[in-house]
């Protein structure tokens, strides 16, 4: 009969010699380089960012990282300052480089475009009886977008209006305002 020592010594050789083997076949197959499989890309560079965000209620926001400020002086981190810093320079840089300037269609003198549109859209309304039920108009929103109110509902996009007639009838109503329809 085997000794239960020599089973164990058997066993336990065993064990190393396939853990050394996985280990060996694992190294080989991930090209020499250990955790990485051949050709996985890079790992992502982390880089702290800055960026201003419009809050809902119309406030901007300076967010560096996960932390969000109201005001310059609510930064106390120097690192965080000097990015916010840097940010702002190369926004300065890009304002210098390419002055903006508006087509001279789209600086009015007449109603807001929204309120265009609504005339528009009352028009085509009243071409289409089937949807004179409808209370829909477009209306300027406080943050300067286009708001859609149908009846008690406000949409802020077209494909967020559910019906899809209404839908239809509101983007024949931008495309028609798009070629230059009417505008008092």
């Amino acid at each position: 009969m085997v000794s239960l020592e020599l089973v164990y010594y058997f066993a336990g050789g065993a064990l190393i010699v396939g853990l050394l083997f996985g280990i060996v076949l694992g190294f080989a197959l991930s090209g020499g380089r250990g955790g990485e499989p051949a050709g996985a890309p890079p790992p992502p560079r982390t880089e702290t960012g800055v960026a201003m965000i419009r809050e809902p209620d119309g406030t901007w926001r300076i967010e560096v990282g996960k932390q969000r400020y109201r005001h310059l002086r609510e930064i106390h981190d120097h690192r965080a300052a000097l990015l916010v810093l840097e940010a702002m320079q190369a926004l300065q840089a890009m304002l210098r480089e390419s002055t903006p300037t508006l087509p001279a269609e789209s600086r009015l003198q007449g109603p807001a475009p929204a309120e265009q549109l609504d005339r528009i859209l009352q028009e085509l309304l009243q071409e289409h009886p089937e949807l004179l039920y409808r209370a829909v108009r477009l209306e300027t929103l406080p943050d300067g977008t286009l708001g859609i109110l149908i009846g008690t509902q406000r949409y802020q996009r077209v494909e967020d209006v559910p019906d899809p007639e209404l839908r239809a009838l509101l983007r024949e109503a931008i495309q028609r305002w798009l070629q230059g329809g009417p505008r008092p």
